[in-house]
């Protein structure tokens, strides 16, 4: 007789009967049990801090209708006054000079397209990280206000680039961005998926009515990829197009954007015709333009502020230009800094500008913007400027039908899709632009290829 093995002794020998081997639960064989864990919040691929709006500050101004509202400059003096002799004849009389201008309006739209189930199901916060409806309507007016931070860098024509030579089939070559002088970074302002025109720009026509959606953008700014061969000329300006069916340049944001602050800070090289008054006529319009400026220095600093205290009384309060710029202001500085730190082993050869802080020079804030232009530098009076933004709508969905949203087509062109159209009216305008000044054409800058996401 054996004598019957224990518990112990019952599941060692089960165990040695399987040759060794040992079972227990992981996470395999428990995966029926698992969760999804979601993080509380969205993880942010965009930038939503438009630093140029934010910074450019404005007095609002309602527009109420009409032809668009009219403005006086007053340009000119009498120029009776003289010193006399006894008994002497009288002076001429003279006259005061002035002149008036309109300031029209401008608009940006967008348009969002949701289908019936995304506006349904996207709702509770049991079934999406946030409503579906309320996070394009939310977005999109933040890509619109990201476009417009752009504009704010630009002349208002609308221009993001010029054709350069070399473009070949689909790939177009691009300098000049946002029609400012320059080689480098061509495409910074052209984003996949974009439809463009092409500009004849010593018509202001389109070159030919082949419209083209951009598919790729070239990672060292050079150029764009496009559907198809777009058949250009070198100069032409690029500029964005409602869609691939476009025939006519009023279907082309040419000459539609908001004036920027190239077109504001102007002698007349980018705008002679300043809101109805011609610059080249009246030189009190004319800001202080300094052309292929090269190498920084503080003497052209200098230079600049004095012209404008000496024309019309400006004096600079706050200059703004693109962070690959400030590093060759910085340069100015480098051999008169002291570096000092609290242990001198171990000094502190930065600035402010390290942790994106303001440089000063004589305490004006020197502030880097990344929508500037990568060779431009703006000195403003911000006091006496006058800088006013027009605003005949602050932005809204299109609604006069009674309902924001639309059904998409009819009859056998019609979606189970709605479609709504959001939109901005306004100009930015400054008083007395001939208290600014603006440097062109600066040079000497290491510039990263960094696109604004």
């Amino acid at each position: 007789m054996f004598a019957q093995p224990g518990v112990r002794g019952f599941l060692r020998v089960y165990s040695q009967s399987l040759d060794g081997l040992m079972f227990g639960a992981d996470t395999a064989s428990l995966s029926g049990l698992e969760k999804d864990v979601y993080e509380k919040s969205i993880s942010e691929g965009v930038n939503n801090m438009f630093d140029l709006k934010e910074w450019f500050k404005t007095e609002q101004a309602d527009r109420n209708g009409g032809a668009g509202h009219v403005w006086n400059h007053h340009h000119g003096r009498k120029n009776s006054p003289f010193f006399a002799h006894e008994d002497s004849a009288y002076p001429v009389a003279g006259n005061q000079n002035s002149s008036k201008g309109r300031i029209g309006m401008k608009k940006i739209m967008g348009r969002i397209r949701m289908t019936e189930e995304a506006m349904e199901d996207l709702v509770s916060s049991e079934a999406s990280f946030r409503n579906g409806m309320t996070d394009e309507k939310t977005r999109l007016v933040d890509d619109i206000a990201r476009r417009e931070n752009h504009a704010l860098g630009m002349d208002g024509r609308g221009v993001l680039a010029l054709v350069d030579t070399g473009s070949s089939g689909t790939v177009v070559e691009l300098d000049a961005p946002g029609n400012i002088a320059g080689d480098s970074y061509g495409n910074r302002f052209v984003d996949v998926g974009m439809f463009l025109a092409f500009i004849n720009p010593a018509t202001g026509a389109l070159r030919n009515t082949n419209i083209e959606q951009v598919t790729a953008v070239n990672s060292d700014g050079s150029d764009v990829t496009v559907t198809a061969d777009p058949t250009v000329t070198e100069n032409d300006y690029v500029v964005m197009a409602a869609n691939t069916s476009v025939t006519d340049v009023l279907d082309t944001s040419y000459e539609a954007a908001y004036w920027g602050l190239p077109a504001l800070i102007d002698d007349g090289t980018n705008r002679d015709n300043y809101f109805g008054i011609l610059r080249s006529q009246v030189v009190s319009l004319q800001s202080y333009v300094r052309a292929a400026v090269t190498s920084m220095s503080m003497d052209t600093a200098q230079l600049t502020s004095d012209v404008v205290y000496q024309k019309l009384g400006g004096v600079i309060d706050a200059i703004c230009m693109h962070p690959s710029t400030r590093r060759e202001w910085l340069k100015i500085t480098d051999q008169d800094r002291r570096y000092t730190g609290a242990d001198l082993k171990n000094p502190d050869p930065s600035t402010k500008a390290f942790t994106q802080g303001d440089v000063t020079v004589d305490g004006v804030v020197i502030k880097a913007l990344r929508s500037i232009g990568l060779q431009q530098v703006f000195f403003l009076d911000t006091k006496k400027s006058g800088f006013k933004r027009y605003v005949a709508e602050e932005g809204k969905f299109m609604d006069k039908d009674g309902s924001m949203w639309v059904r998409e087509g009819t009859g056998t062109s019609a979606r189970h899709a709605y479609e709504a159209t959001y939109f901005r009216r306004q100009q930015y305008f400054c008083t007395n632009p001939g208290v600014n000044a603006r440097w062109d054409g600066v040079t000497g800058q290491t510039l990263v290829i960094v696109r604004d996401l």
